[in-house]
């Protein structure tokens, strides 16, 4: 696609994925940040047509664009290649069915074969059908700013790019563009005008090791901001490779408390295990400090949701006993950290640390639920879904109406239908990039979103975030097992499990995702030593085969949402059990006593590790930490004791 891709900012009546209009400014006080022949320079105006262009395969005869523009199959419009080079393309232009700025969800029709549009990421629903989306530029909107590939050279500390501003299709030139590298202005001459090609070159030299932003913006003389474009990027003298990444797992509540004064636990009727214990971001940061992950191998951790949570206590699942929100999953506010955790001082504070060590992190996203105390469904609910409850009653299992059902009662589910929630949430995540410097998403329950959620998020980030080619790393949780399978209608459909977690991973989309079918398959076999080899290359040989090459999958054993390995090592009798309520679960499991538990863990441990993918630790396992299932095996981090030793 040509000419697209700003930002999501958009007015209540467009549509959540289009380009906004640029915001318009007060006049500056001087242009100092333009060379003086900067009213010279030849600056392009942005193209107010939008061109389509599908590279077909060999003996394709017809391409057709059809979508709500033509009416779908009423009209379809034909793509062309007249110099039989095998690519088919069309421009649009404006007109009273494609305005500008508008989302439009379109299909290809090759040879007679509906396909989603494989060179576009975005994605719309229409009449309950995933399709491709465009957007026809804002070509009148003000200027826009394009960034060419930026290479950081992390030997000699310097890094270079090209940026192109073009300028609004009535010509007004750029009255301001501004470069900034990790919040200061460059220094002199270190951005240079090219007056005949209205674009400049950017030399940075002198770079210390870590992570660096390059921001551009851009204002014309009408008053008119262009969409911001920011550029991360590393100096390492051994450049990262998520190929290469062991990932932990911190939950925040239970893993180190620094700071006492912030403890706010819920009490009665509120059970220890279910409550807030304490942990905050500050203990983590001194975890941190101390350099016990670069001691465990760990270049990149997945911190347990950090939004602000509702306050007082609610009912679990089985109806029995009250929870906090100690987890993280039950959010309240959309850009606040929740204070227990220390607020939004401390995990800058924490992110800042591990970038100086190397360390990436990756922020838990929750795109399918918010809690019913949340400022956007007090404010929008027209935004949200309030039905069936996941399970609790006929015709409405997690398979069978996993878009809408709700994890909870008191959990209204986001409906990524509605524009306004789309923007909303696209946003958020934006926003904890650019305050935080985050490095990517853990994305949650990614089989109970809308398709398109996964698409959009990952256009609009690249578009911020991604024209330099710092790719934030996205990976989801899809927890299927490997003969699951579905069917959303219109073609939707995933024949089973492999299928079903591959949907949502390419470059458009997710990077990778926890790898449930081969946890599924591996986890008690290798925990108990009771799988052959043989068998563990089977599984292997089936990942490799049925997952695409490119899947950046995160391979594990456990997890905050499964009973811990070192109990299942142990063959105890209550590795199941949530509490110590009598029967069979009179007592939870205790530290294993025999040896030859750890060595089941240990060997498990070190398959995992020797297989493709990124490894995964869940904070403790590493010790051999006991546990039931869910809240027991959510304990607090040992950090003194015969296990930490």
């Amino acid at each position: 696609m040509g000419c697209d891709g700003v930002p999501p900012g958009l007015d209540a009546g467009q549509d959540a994925a289009s380009s906004p209009d640029a915001r318009v400014v007060p006049d500056a006080a001087d242009d100092a940040s333009l060379p003086g022949d900067a009213g010279q320079a030849n600056w392009a105006a942005r193209s107010c047509d939008l061109t389509v262009s599908h590279a077909a395969g060999p003996g394709v005869t017809t391409v057709q664009i059809a979508g709500s523009f033509t009416s779908w199959g009423d009209a379809p419009l034909d793509l062309r290649d007249d110099d039989g080079d095998g690519i088919f393309t069309i421009t649009l232009s404006p007109n009273p069915r494609l305005t500008s700025g508008e989302r439009y969800p379109y299909k290809l029709i090759v040879d007679g074969t509906w396909i989603l549009d494989p060179a576009e990421g975005r994605r719309q629903y229409d009449g309950g059908c995933l399709n491709s989306a465009l957007v026809m530029p804002t070509c009148d909107a003000g200027p826009e700013i394009e960034a060419g590939r930026l290479d950081a050279d992390g030997a000699r500390g310097t890094a270079d790019t090209h940026v192109t501003v073009r300028t609004a299709a009535d010509g007004a030139p750029p009255r301001e563009v501004t470069f900034t590298l990790d919040g200061e202005p460059l220094p002199a001459g270190a951005a240079r005008l090219d007056v005949g090609a209205g674009a400049y070159d950017v030399h940075l030299e002198g770079l210390a090791e870590g992570r660096h932003l390059l921001s551009v913006r851009a204002v014309d003389t009408e008053g008119r901001e262009a969409a911001p474009v920011d550029l991360p990027f590393w100096i390492e003298a051994d450049p990262f490779e998520w190929r290469d990444a062991t990932m932990y797992m911190i939950v925040v509540d239970r893993f180190a408390n620094g700071d006492r004064e912030s403890d706010a636990p819920v009490g009665a009727p509120v059970e220890y295990a279910a409550d807030f214990h304490g942990g905050d971001l500050w203990g983590a940061l001194e975890v941190m400090q101390s350099g016990y992950f670069e001691d465990l191998g760990v270049n990149a951790i997945w911190l347990s949701p950090i939004n602000q949570q509702a306050e007082g206590h609610f009912e679990g699942r089985d109806g029995a006993r009250r929870f906090a929100g100690y987890h993280g999953y039950w959010p309240s506010r959309g850009r606040d950290v929740e204070p227990r955790f220390g607020g939004n001082e401390a995990l800058r504070a924490f992110v800042d640390e591990a970038h100086a060590r190397g360390i990436r992190v990756l922020f838990d996203l929750i795109n399918n639920q918010i809690h019913e105390q949340h400022e956007y469904f007090a404010e929008h609910p027209e935004w949200f879904r309030t039905g069936c409850v996941c399970g609790a009653e006929a015709g409405c299992g997690w398979s069978e109406r996993p878009l809408d059902c709700l994890f909870a009662p008191y959990l209204p589910d986001i409906d990524w239908r509605v524009p306004g929630a789309e923007r909303q949430f696209i946003d958020d995540a934006i926003f904890w990039v650019e305050e935080f410097g985050i490095d990517g998403f853990r994305i949650d329950a990614v089989k109970h979103v809308e398709t398109h959620s996964i698409f959009n998020l990952r256009a609009a980030l690249d578009r911020r975030f991604g024209q330099g080619g710092e790719r934030l790393y996205l990976v989801g949780e899809t927890a299927v097992g490997q003969w699951d399978s579905a069917d959303y209608g219109c073609g939707e459909t995933f024949s089973d499990g492999y299928d079903w977690i591959d949907a949502y991973v390419g470059e458009q989309a997710l990077d990778g995702q926890f790898d449930f079918i081969t946890h599924h398959r591996l986890q008690d076999g290798l925990v108990t030593d009771r799988m052959a080899f043989t068998d563990v290359e089977t599984v292997v040989r089936d990942f490799e085969s049925r997952y695409a090459p490119d899947g950046l999958h995160v391979r594990f054993l456990g997890t905050h949402d499964s009973n811990r390995m070192a109990s299942r090592a142990a063959f105890d009798p209550a590795q199941g059990c949530r509490w110590p309520d009598g029967g069979g679960c009179a007592s939870l499991p205790g530290r294993p006593s025999d040896p030859a538990a750890f060595d089941r863990l240990k060997r498990a441990f070190t398959v995992l590790y020797t297989l493709p993918g990124i490894p995964f630790l869940y904070y403790g396992d590493e010790l051999g930490m006991p546990g039931g299932n869910d809240p027991d095996n959510r304990r607090d981090m040992v950090w003194t004791g015969p296990l930490a030793s």
